[in-house]
Order: structure tokens, then C-alpha cells, then sequence
């Protein structure tokens, strides 16, 4: 499960950030906190893997915190939350190691994008095997480029299929699996990956159980990201 600690001095926003956390599932949200000292206190205390981190903090600005976390050598990732705009913030956000930064307002599906990817990075990078180059060029694809999803189809929703099936390119995926990793439910889940047979993006795998029913898997095709 992962951990995401949010620092934010709004208790509404910190309220909305906890309960889309909880929305997209197997994750423990702590905070909200506010300042420095208390993210180094609960960062000696516990695991944490990701922070949400807003700029308008009330000691001190959060850009200057994530400068200051990274000289004091905490490289735990962080995720940049904030109605702080400025061309000069976000660079400064990025040059000291921010993985998204998301302006305030956002909508959940933003946060759930954010998220979603951030799970994809720290399942790739959390891996007990070696990783691959084709591991780490998934965390900056765009998924299928120039496609038209056709009617009756959502593309949030086949991008989530697709970052499932990314999660490990060598796998063979069941529908089951990946119904039951969106909370969805097979049937969708089928009509999706029949698209994605017939714009061949996929390998499709047909094995027959004990009563001969068959059970299709897939996994993408290496060429999924080069249109």
C-alpha cells in the first residue's frame, strides 16, 4: 500500500484530496500537516512514498521545503498541489524533483491521471528484478498516439486499461485481472480490449479450462507508443 503524507493548510482541500485518495483505492493518506517540521517528524516516523505538497504554506513556501527535503537528502517523491502558477514556481518545482504539479482548481480526473501514474513509477521503480528500458519508457509514454476511440467507448477508460497493461509488458493479462483492478466489470472490459485487437495494439492468447471454455490474455504490443 502506499503512503501519501498531504500538506496542505486548507481543510477543505485537504479534506477532497483524502477522499479522491480514497477513491482510487490502496492508498494510506496521513496529514494534513503544514510546515517542515512536521513532514520530518512523520518522514522519521514512517514509510512515506509520496507527497502533496502546496506552495501557500503558512511558515514556509513549498517550493522551499522540497529544496530544503532534498538537500537534507529525504527523497521521497512529491507531487506539487497549488494555485502557485508562476513560470519561475513550477521550474523551480521541477528542478528539485517534483513528479507532476497539478494548479489549483483541478478536477478529479487530473488528480486520478497524477496518481495513477505516480502508482505506475512506483511499481516500476519498486521492483525486485532489474529494471528494463521498456519499464522506464512507460513511465513517459502517451499511451496509443493519434487513435479515435470509437463510439460506445471512453478513452479514460482505455487509457486505464492500457496503464494496467504497461504496469508489465511481459505479462499475460487476464480480463478478470484487469476488471478487477478498476473495480469494472468484465464485460467492459472485453469490449475494450476487442478495440484493441483490432487496431492490433495487443497479443491475444486463447487457453481452454477443464469444462473447454476458452479464457482469453493479452499484453501489448512493443510498437503501441510509436504511430
Amino acid at each position: 500500500m502506499i503512503k501519501v503524507l498531504i500538506v496542505e493548510d486548507d481543510p477543505m482541500v485537504a479534506f477532497i484530496n483524502k477522499q479522491y485518495l480514497d477513491k482510487i483505492g490502496n492508498i494510506k493518506a496521513l496529514g494534513p500537516v503544514t510546515d517542515e517540521e512536521e513532514i520530518i517528524e512523520i518522514l522519521e516516523k514512517e514509510k512515506i512514498d509520496l507527497i502533496l505538497l502546496d506552495v501557500f504554506l503558512p511558515k514556509k513556501n513549498g517550493i522551499e521545503i522540497l529544496k530544503s527535503l532534498r538537500i537534507k537528502k529525504y527523497l521521497v517523491d512529491v507531487i506539487i498541489i497549488s494555485a502557485a502558477n508562476s513560470s519561475d514556481e513550477i521550474k523551480k518545482a521541477f528542478a528539485y524533483g517534483t513528479v507532476d504539479y497539478l494548479i489549483k482548481p483541478f478536477n478529479y480526473e487530473r488528480f486520478e491521471e497524477s496518481i495513477n501514474k505516480y502508482k505506475l513509477r512506483y511499481e516500476i521503480l519498486n521492483k525486485e528484478l532489474d529494471i528494463k528500458q521498456g519499464d522506464i519508457d512507460s513511465l513517459y509514454s502517451k499511451h496509443i498516439k493519434g487513435y479515435d476511440v470509437p463510439k460506445g467507448l471512453n478513452k479514460l477508460t482505455l487509457d486505464k486499461i492500457i496503464k494496467i497493461l504497461e504496469a508489465d509488458y511481459n505479462k499475460m493479462w487476464s480480463v478478470r485481472e484487469i476488471a478487477f483492478n478498476l473495480n469494472i466489470s468484465n464485460v467492459t472490459v472485453k469490449k475494450y480490449m476487442d478495440y484493441l485487437e483490432e487496431i492490433d495494439k495487443i497479443f491475444v492468447e486463447t487457453t481452454y479450462g477443464n469444462v473447454g471454455r476458452p479464457e482469453f490474455k493479452y499484453k501489448l504490443k512493443n510498437s503501441i507508443n510509436k504511430n
